[in-house]
This record gives structure tokens, C-alpha cells and sequence, in this order.
């Protein structure tokens, strides 16, 4: 049976900076019998929308390589999301009736908000004015900006690659992305990010001699 984190992933919106991604560890096993090419991908949250923007993401971009994916077409409302077995038991049957090799499952791990304090700063900029054809004077202007917070939230993510047979993990990638200006960036940003680890570190299968 597919083991899958059961932890939803919740609205990857909101946010001031642009979006920023990045990898804080791969694990991976050792070595594997078989090549995964193709991938089914399923995010798992309730929330439809972000749902689609992060499968569609990840699925574009790993088409656009050696990849074959394709989202899980469960509708939300069909998805037995109070049942984790049966959820379970239902994306394993999809997975190996469509002749998949693997299952890439991503789930939100935790999602931090912090607010650091910015006390007065005072910026002195010099303006230069002329006082005539041959001379010119300076004076520093003076711009007093007031006390301030500045949110930062990170959504740290965990993406699992699991046999679509023995339902085992074989490769698992976590990441962090910080200030997403929106669902949309994000999840694209995140579905770069997050094949081009697969492309690089997925092990293959050894060459039969």
C-alpha cells in the first residue's frame, strides 16, 4: 500500500517579496531496479485550487524533460480525505492501473510566520543646487522613516517519490519557500525547483550487461 504523509497542504498565497524556493535536503536511496519515468503527482490538500496549481506546476515542468507525468484525477470531492488508508488504497490502485513507476506526493510539513521589528532609520541623501553659472552648493536632506514590522512566511514542503508497486519511498526532497507573491508563483517557482532535484540526484537503475 502507498504510504503517504497525510498532512494538507493550505493556501501557498499571501506575502509581500517574490517568491523563493530552495532546497534544504534530498534523501535518496542507494540504488533501484527500475527507471521512473512515469510519474503520477498528487498534492495532498482539500483546497481545490491549490491543488491544481501545485500538480499542474510540477507536471509541466517534468514533461518538459524525460518525465512522463500526469496529475491524480480523483475529483476533490470524490477523495476520501477523512479516510488516510482509503485515500492511500486509492491513489496506489490509480497509480498501478495506469501503468505508472512512481507516485510523487507533496505535503505541506509546517508553515512559520515570523515578524521582526525595524526600528527608526534616518536616511541622508545630498542634493546639490546651483547658485549661479560657476558655483553650487549641498546640503543633505534628511528622511526620517517611522518603526516597522516585517512579516516573513515560509511554507516548508515535503516531496515524496514513492514505487508504484512496493509502495516504498525511494527519493524525498525537502524545501522552503519564503513570501510567496501568489498561489501561482509559487507553485511554479516550487515545480522548477523541485525537478530539477529529480533530474539530478533520482536514482536509475543499473545498465543490464
Amino acid at each position: 500500500m502507498l504510504k503517504i504523509a497525510y498532512l494538507f497542504i493550505v493556501a501557498l498565497l499571501a506575502g509581500c517579496a517574490g517568491s523563493i524556493t530552495e532546497v534544504q535536503r534530498i534523501e535518496a536511496v542507494p540504488e533501484v531496479d527500475k527507471t521512473y519515468k512515469r510519474i503520477l503527482v498528487f498534492a495532498v490538500t482539500q483546497k481545490e485550487r491549490v491543488r491544481a496549481a501545485v500538480e499542474s506546476e510540477l507536471v509541466a515542468e517534468m514533461n518538459k524533460s524525460e518525465f512522463e507525468a500526469s496529475r491524480f484525477q480523483e475529483p476533490n470531492a470524490a477523495v476520501p480525505w477523512e479516510n488516510p488508508s482509503e485515500l492511500q488504497k486509492l491513489v496506489a490502485e490509480d497509480a498501478r492501473e495506469g501503468g505508472y513507476d512512481g507516485v510523487l506526493v507533496v505535503s505541506l510539513i509546517r508553515k512559520n510566520r515570523e515578524s521582526r521589528y525595524v526600528p527608526e532609520q534616518v536616511v541622508y541623501q545630498p542634493i546639490v543646487t546651483s547658485i549661479g553659472p560657476l558655483a553650487s552648493t549641498t546640503y543633505m536632506d534628511t528622511t526620517v522613516v517611522p518603526p516597522s514590522f516585517e512579516e516573513t512566511t515560509n511554507y516548508v514542503l515535503k516531496s515524496t517519490l514513492f514505487d508504484s508497486v512496493s509502495g516504498n519511498p525511494v527519493w524525498q526532497l525537502y524545501s522552503n519557500t519564503v513570501n510567496p507573491d501568489s498561489l501561482d508563483a509559487a507553485a511554479r517557482d516550487f515545480g522548477k525547483v523541485v525537478v530539477k532535484a529529480l533530474r539530478k540526484t533520482l536514482p536509475h537503475a543499473a545498465e543490464q550487461k
